[in-house]
């Protein structure tokens, strides 16, 4: 059996990723340079080539990977059972604000590299930003139209709740970013969510 190669043993891909993830969100992406990625990941520039064609190629992994990584862990807190929506919807909230305060390389990451080098990557990158609010628009979506079937939430409010919701999200992130002292994330989680549910919830006649 042929020995494999250094850069094509396990746990290199991941490595480089992580490392990428590292150097993107510290620098931005024209900054970031391959020869720091391989060494924060320990392995040959070669090695980077190996597994990514170039750059670019790169960069648009680690954002797909870190968006992933965001809408499965908040899909899983929407589907966990127990409870009303409305309680759910506060979860998946709070569960958002939270992410964002525990990974602050994911965050720089989107806010640093809007406009990456090239028009043929902007629009990737650009593809993948509609990709990733058009998840949460959706997952919040479900969540809303059960809370109006059930009677938990105003049918009218929480018809446009959907976008209002990503939107207040991603410009807590962005506020969190340039000033994290008047932003705290974490703190107001809870009640960020409470606030915004109140003007959606269905009251009593």
């Amino acid at each position: 059996m042929p020995r494999r190669s250094t850069a094509d043993q396990p746990g290199v891909h991941p490595r480089i990723l992580g490392s990428a993830l590292r150097e993107f969100s510290l620098k931005g992406y024209h900054q970031a340079t391959l020869d720091e990625i391989a060494a924060g990941a320990g392995v040959s520039k070669g090695a980077v080539y190996w597994h990514f064609e170039n750059k670019g190629e790169l960069f648009l992994a680690v954002v797909r990977q870190e968006v992933s990584r965001l809408v499965e862990h908040l899909e899983a807190v929407a589907r966990r059972g127990g409870g009303s929506v409305v309680e759910r919807l506060r979860a998946v909230i709070a569960a958002a604000v939270t992410y964002y305060a525990d990974h602050p390389e994911f965050c720089n990451l989107l806010q640093l590299s809007t406009l990456p080098g090239g028009l043929e990557l902007a629009r990737e990158v650009e593809a993948l930003a509609r990709d990733m609010y058009r998840q949460g628009r959706e997952m919040i979506g479900v969540l809303l139209r059960e809370g109006v079937r059930l009677g938990e939430l105003d049918a009218g409010r929480a018809g446009v709740a959907a976008p209002i919701i990503v939107a207040l999200l991603d410009g807590l992130m962005s506020q969190w970013i340039v000033d994290r002292r008047a932003v705290p994330l974490r703190r107001l989680a809870p009640d960020v969510a409470s606030a915004f549910l109140e003007g959606i919830a269905k009251r009593a006649d």
